[in-house]
């Protein structure tokens, strides 16, 4: 029988990581029901649920009657912080399984309290100049460049790197503007390697599943949160076991995480790690694609497994390996502002060797904002390979074969990828 048989389970949103888990949870026997705000032809995971309803995420109070008349068994969603976070009510209020508390929560959801965080735990980090409104921003004393960021964003919007105290105060308003406090932060920018860790938590028990090297783009200067590939194992693999792992563990222990997921953001610069930021979620490149190709763990369907029984069950984390003896890449394709015309490619795409998965994240007629964030990542896909050659041959495959042109047929695509950027790059 399978082990979620008889079980029901409610997904708030629509992301593309929503779809993975309606799936799973069908296959191990589950009743899954989507709700958000989106029609059937524009959300994904609804076309595949067994059930499905318009109501608001942030619609706590219909959620939980939802919840109550439907007598479903657990809820859980993608990678959206709101909706994680709306989650959590619902989870709370109805007495259902839910793997983070309100401190762990907030604890790694604001900017200014995980650094504080880090800074308790000796976890290196980025030194804070700021982190308030915009009273006193012009008497602040800092040294360029900085970068700021909202002190509660998400997707990377309305972060700036700024080079003089002029640029600073230009780019306060859309800090504050992608905050929901109104707060931001201005902290040292520190030049490097961006890097990726995960954590994934079994009754206690924190195991690193990965650490990976990010490849932003060179398309155009001053960005930070658009990127062409993300790969592991990172040439900075010792480093950070070395240097920060254990602080890590140290500090999960002591909110203490005992079940879930968890990924942290660094720099490595001049051989030292820096965490600046962390997520106590599924990461929006759904990573788990990768590492379970890799090594048989897939923390997406251990979530799944605990919204619904409680436990992480599943798999048995002996089994991780952060450090893998094959590759595991994601690749990126970003697309400049505009409006969506025509995507072309994707169905050759999937049935290229070594790519585990690949989809566009957009959909037709949708507009592109230049707001230099994730927001404009279009197309991505998952490669698994043993030999470093193999991952750049597909990645040029990929590039030959996907289009992606605005209403007046004119190429959104950022320049191509450099793939001999791959393990080159180093700090």
């Amino acid at each position: 029988m399978a082990i979620l048989s008889n079980k029901k389970l409610l997904i708030l949103g629509s992301s593309l990581g929503s779809c993975d888990m309606v799936k799973y949870a069908q296959e191990m026997g589950a009743y899954v029901y989507v709700i958000d705000y989106l029609p059937k032809d524009k959300s994904p995971a609804k076309r595949i649920a067994d059930e499905t309803s318009m109501i608001s995420t942030t619609d706590i109070d219909a959620i939980c009657d939802y919840v109550k008349e439907n007598k479903i068994d657990g809820v859980i969603s993608g990678v959206s912080e709101i909706n994680i976070y709306s989650t959590y009510l619902v989870c709370k209020r109805m007495k259902l399984p839910c793997y983070f508390n309100k401190k762990q929560w907030e604890l790694c959801q604001n900017k200014e309290n995980f650094k504080k965080l880090c800074l308790r735990y000796g976890v290196r980090t980025p030194k804070l100049f700021y982190a308030s409104q915009f009273d006193n921003i012009k008497s602040n004393d800092m040294v360029f460049p900085v970068i700021i960021k909202p002190v509660d964003g998400c997707a990377s919007i309305g972060i700036t790197i700024c080079y003089t105290r002029e640029e600073l105060i230009d780019a306060f308003p859309k800090a504050i503007e992608a905050s929901k406090t109104k707060k931001a932060i201005v902290e040292e920018y520190v030049v490097g390697t961006e890097i990726t860790s995960v954590y994934t938590i079994k009754n206690g028990d924190i195991s690193l599943s990965c650490v990976r090297d990010r490849y932003p783009t060179e398309d155009h200067n001053n960005v930070t949160a658009q990127f062409d590939a993300s790969i592991a194992p990172s040439i900075y693999y010792n480093n950070y076991i070395e240097q920060v792992d254990a602080p890590i563990k140290n500090m999960l222990k002591g909110i203490k995480s005992q079940n879930g997921v968890i990924f942290f953001q660094g720099i490595v610069s001049n051989g030292y790690v820096y965490i600046f930021e962390c997520g106590y979620r599924i990461n929006a490149l759904l990573d788990y694609r990768n590492i379970s190709k890799a090594n048989g763990i897939n923390y997406m369907k251990m979530l799944v497994n605990y919204s619904l029984t409680g436990e992480m069950s599943g798999y048995d984390l002996c089994e991780d390996n952060p450090n893998p003896d094959e590759y595991l890449c994601i690749f990126n394709m970003t697309a400049h502002g505009g409006t969506i015309g025509k995507m072309n490619g994707l169905n050759e795409v999937v049935k290229i060797p070594y790519v585990i998965a690949a989809e566009f994240l957009l959909q037709e007629g949708r507009i592109i904002v230049d707001n230099n964030s994730m927001a404009q990542s279009i197309f991505r896909c998952h490669i698994n390979a043993q030999k470093l050659e193999d991952i750049k041959k597909t990645i040029l495959k990929i590039q030959d074969i996907i289009e992606v042109l605005d209403d007046k047929g004119k190429d959104m695509l950022f320049s191509k990828f450099d793939v001999n950027r791959l393990y080159k790059d180093v700090n």
